[in-house]
């Protein structure tokens, strides 16, 4: 009894820590760049709406930013946040200058929506997944919430626990649905921003926003520190991933220049991202190594006459659902009947790279054995000698993986852009932004997909011809799409503190109203989100 009054005690003390350093960090930022604070002109083009819903300062401090460049165009900005992150909110959009905050849930009317005759008769995964009502798609939105919420790649929607969520979720999202039809009617904005778009919450007002052909950017992370990736959505395209490259520039890619000196800007970028150089390549790949393939082959125990096949596992419950056609029926059952066809396959070695970033995301240290490993365990049992796990705090490094691998296989992970880079065949198990377009092995049935690991072996390294066509596909996707931004800078603490809440934090490098006016960062981003011709931001090709 005692030892649980002193935990609570101690969780008290670390919220009020927390708080403490949030409120410091809001007097931080006014103190230091008060010229945030004061309109940037007078707004007279319409609203610029940020979806945020989140009370996290980094992501409350990147959209106050990107409101400021739309701001200086003469947009007026406005927040969309809940009831639970508004007080937060609210202080960090007055500290960017925004005065105009709503509260989602003063949209709501109250009623509970009937989802009785949507869940009458056996409930699939895929089956739920297929679910929309007027045009939005609530079961992806519900589906992944569950996924995330539970942490699993393979979700019983038929068991107590997942049918709770479920009966919580999908009324809460056909009711935001609802809030979104009458927000985005009252305020009409010009242009919507979202950083999350699809899970539960986000996701109806993401479908709305594009079913009101609203122009709609979705905005994430890109692959180096401060820099971000920009798409514009509209309904034909919302199942692309925001990282993708869209068809119009894929082909300007395809048909353009290919020099010597993009060529190295790849192989920079590949070394740069790999080394754990940066916030994001620290959180994924800080604590490995480039490591030699025949060192890696004997450490494993492996046949050094065999090839490697190497098997890049998603997070099972991250958002990839989102993005494609599966083959499987989720993201758990791909990797465990993946890893039987390898047991069964003693013709190749097979590696099974556990995902590094369930070493953050999950806070390994108070979460037990990982999904992945209990599941493997549980349906397909002790492995062979063939078969190796690699778990996410390898010391083995991305590059040695690619270096090692005559085969790799994913369902549509950012290996399927990589390692065709490097002449790596690449076996996917579903459709995603790169698919057909002649660098990867894709299946159109589970049977395809099983008779192309039982032959594995027979598959020959990628052609010259295919390879470039790799490179080039990669290199727009990390050189020209990302937007790299100077007028701010992302700020990190150590791995260990990555539930601080400000564990990443952003700090503006502009230091006056004339210095903001200047930035070539906000007016590129700027300009490109207020033009609707391109869906996709793409810079033009670097000098030779």
């Amino acid at each position: 009894m005692l030892s649980e009054v002193r935990r609570k005690a101690a969780v008290r003390a670390i919220g009020v820590r927390n708080r403490v350093a949030v409120e410091r960090d809001i007097r931080r930022v006014r103190r230091r760049h008060a010229f945030l604070r004061s309109p940037a002109g007078s707004p007279s083009r319409g609203y610029a709406l940020a979806v945020s819903l989140t009370d996290w300062p980094y992501q409350l401090k990147l959209e106050g930013i990107l409101l400021k460049a739309l701001e200086l165009e003469g947009y007026e900005p406005v927040v969309l946040t809940s009831r639970a992150a508004a007080g937060r909110a609210r202080r960090y959009a007055a500290a960017f200058g925004c005065r105009r905050v709503l509260v989602l849930d003063d949209y709501l009317d109250g009623e509970s929506p009937d989802v009785r005759p949507l869940l009458a008769g056996p409930l699939t995964v895929q089956r739920l997944k297929a679910l929309e009502v007027d045009g939005a798609h609530v079961g992806r939105q519900v589906l992944s919430t569950i996924s995330r919420n539970l942490r699993r790649g393979s979700v019983e929607l038929e068991s107590a626990e997942a049918r709770a969520w479920l009966e919580q979720l999908l009324p809460n999202v056909l009711a935001v649905r609802e809030a979104a039809e009458r927000i985005l009617e009252d305020l009409d904005p010009e242009i919507v921003l979202f950083n999350e778009a699809r899970y539960a919450g986000y996701g109806s007002i993401f479908d709305v926003a594009l079913l009101r052909g609203l122009n709609v950017i979705q905005f994430v992370s890109g692959f180096v520190d401060d820099a971000f990736v920009f798409k514009r959505y509209t309904l034909e395209t919302r199942r692309f991933h925001p990282r993708s490259l869209g068809s119009q520039a894929w082909d300007e890619v395809r048909a353009g220049p290919w020099t010597e000196g993009m060529q190295r800007e790849l192989d920079e970028q590949f070394e740069q991202r790999y080394a754990g150089d940066g916030t994001l390549g620290w959180q994924l790949h800080g604590w490995t190594r480039r490591r030699d393939a025949a060192e890696i082959v004997a450490e494993l125990g492996f046949d050094p006459a065999k090839r490697t096949a190497v098997v890049f596992s998603h997070v099972l419950w991250d958002a990839n659902l989102f993005y494609g056609e599966d083959l499987f029926e989720d993201q758990g059952e791909w990797l465990t009947e993946t890893v039987r066809e390898a047991a069964a396959n003693p013709s190749v070695n097979w590696v099974v790279r556990l995902h590094p970033a369930n070493l953050w995301k999950l806070e390994r240290g108070t979460q037990g054995e990982l999904d992945e490993v209990r599941a493997i365990r549980e349906r397909v049992g002790e492995l062979p000698p063939h078969v190796r796990l690699l778990l996410p705090e390898s010391d083995v490094s991305a590059m040695s993986l690619f270096e090692l691998a005559d085969y790799a296989l994913t369902i549509r992970g950012t290996v399927g852009v990589e390692a065709p880079c490097f002449g790596v065949p690449v076996l996917t198990a579903g459709t995603g932004h790169y698919s057909g377009r002649g660098f990867t092995e894709d299946s159109a049935s589970v049977g395809e997909y099983r008779e192309r690991l039982r032959r594995i072996a027979e598959i020959p390294p990628l052609s010259t011809e295919r390879t470039e066509l790799a490179r080039r596909h990669a290199h727009a996707l990390f050189c020209r799409r990302p937007i790299r931004f100077t007028s701010f800078r992302t700020v990190a603490m150590a791995l260990e503190r990555s539930a601080h809440p400000l564990a990443l934090n952003l700090e503006p490098r502009v230091r006056s109203r004339e210095e903001l006016a200047r930035s070539d960062d906000l007016r590129t981003f700027a300009h490109w989100a207020l033009d609707r011709s391109g869906i996709d931001y793409l810079a033009p090709p670097c000098a030779e």
